[in-house]
């Protein structure tokens, strides 16, 4: 994969002239905008450094887009263990944003919870302890019996956290993910790198969350356990976000990590490195290489456009067309000028229309490459012309002048 430098120029056109019944458009106009020059990213090898990483399984993703960037094997399917938990806070989180639970709130702790080996804050059963505390034993630390307290609360009981769960992971398209428990210890609980992104992608929506994501170090239970996060990243590159890390035996070290940079939000997820030291070098890599590499680019209206274009929520066109709000696409940086963009209109749309029939498109292009593509559509219904709505519409037109 290589990404030269590129020197052309953005293009950008739409037919002007929109009749009272949509009746515009003479084919298709182009017209092209002078910008800035940006420096364009160096030559980079992907494919020979993405073989080199020790990790079995690999993506990166810009996460405002969901644009893939960088991937090796990544819908493999794999061991899930202390990933789940970012599901489980993902629960939390919505469940809070409703108003239906809050940090504050007192949970008591089940047998079950109790129960739970391996990492632990050393809760015992009938003890008090809140939901922020549970938050933090699960997003500092790894916590199984914060884990299993914090999903009963959430849930009702364990048996419950599993099956929404797995009802939350299929909603979101997690089709190589199966959990068994809440906390991803137990045989069965199955992920790859690609549904890790696509859950790490969706918590990144609770800004509620972040300050539990990026703290080092914190203590729960009146100080008697001490937390340190395992995402050293936290700590150590400029600009993370999250979220997890970990390592087993037989899965190896693995880590899902979110760092944004000006517009740009990138989310690497490792899985199967031999050592944290690998996996924390090949995360930093892959997203200095991210940064290095793409940028965001927001389509752009031109000067002599702005008259006929009205910007409100999505983009509305002047004589009741509207098109998809122009949303920001990721391109290789230093590129953006020989982006072009191609519009389309029908040449009349004979009433009646209905609001969002179709009445052209906005398509943006690089090269041979597709890079976004819009619908212009009719931003109103428009009745077919009678005695009874001309006269509607004359006093109407009269009341308002």
């Amino acid at each position: 994969m290589k990404f030269g430098k590129r020197i052309c120029a953005c293009a950008l056109g739409i037919l002007a002239g929109i009749s009272p019944l949509l009746s515009s458009a003479d084919g298709v106009r182009q017209s092209f905008v002078q910008t800035d020059a940006v420096i364009p990213a160096d030559t980079v090898a992907v494919e020979d450094m993405l073989a080199e990483c020790t990790a079995s399984s690999i993506i990166v993703t810009e996460t405002s887009t969901g644009r893939v960037l960088f991937e090796k094997d990544s819908s493999e399917q794999r061991e899930c263990s202390h990933f789940a938990k970012l599901m489980v806070l993902l629960l939390a989180a919505e469940k809070i944003d409703s108003g239906d639970i809050s940090l504050s709130d007192t949970a008591t702790v089940s047998a079950y919870a109790n129960s739970r080996q391996g990492t632990q804050i050393w809760l015992d059963k009938g003890e008090k302890i809140t939901v922020e505390e549970l938050v933090k034993s699960i997003t500092v630390g790894n916590a199984n019996d914060g884990c299993a307290a914090l999903a009963e609360y959430v849930c009702g009981s364990e048996e419950d956290a599993v099956k929404l769960m797995n009802q939350r992971a299929e909603s979101l398209g997690m089709t190589s993910t199966v959990y068994t428990d809440s906390t991803g210890t137990e045989e069965g609980n199955l992920t790859s790198a690609a549904d890790t992104e696509i859950l790490c992608r969706e918590l990144l929506k609770y800004r509620n969350m972040t300050e539990y994501l990026t703290c080092w170090l914190d203590n729960v239970r009146g100080g008697k356990a001490e937390l340190v996060n395992l995402n050293r990243l936290v700590r150590t590159y400029k600009g993370v976000t999250g979220m997890k890390a970990w390592s087993g035996e037989t899965a190896g070290s693995c880590t899902a990590v979110t760092a944004k940079r000006g517009d740009m939000s990138v989310c690497v997820v490792l899985l199967g490195c031999p050592t944290n030291e690998d996996r924390d070098a090949e995360a930093k890599k892959l997203l200095d290489l991210s940064f290095q590499t793409y940028e965001v680019y927001t389509p752009e209206i031109p000067e002599e456009l702005k008259l006929k274009i009205k910007i409100a929520g999505g983009t509305k066109l002047k004589g009741r067309l509207e098109i998809a709000k122009l949303e920001p696409v990721i391109i290789p940086r230093g590129t953006y000028r020989s982006v072009e963009c191609v519009y389309t209109l029908e040449d009349t749309l004979s009433a009646p229309v209905k609001k969002g029939d179709k009445a052209g498109e906005i398509v943006y292009t690089m090269g041979d490459e597709t890079i976004a593509k819009w619908e212009i559509v009719s931003a109103e219904n428009i009745d077919k012309m009678d005695l009874h709505c001309g006269f509607e519409k004359l006093m109407y037109n009269l009341l308002n002048m």
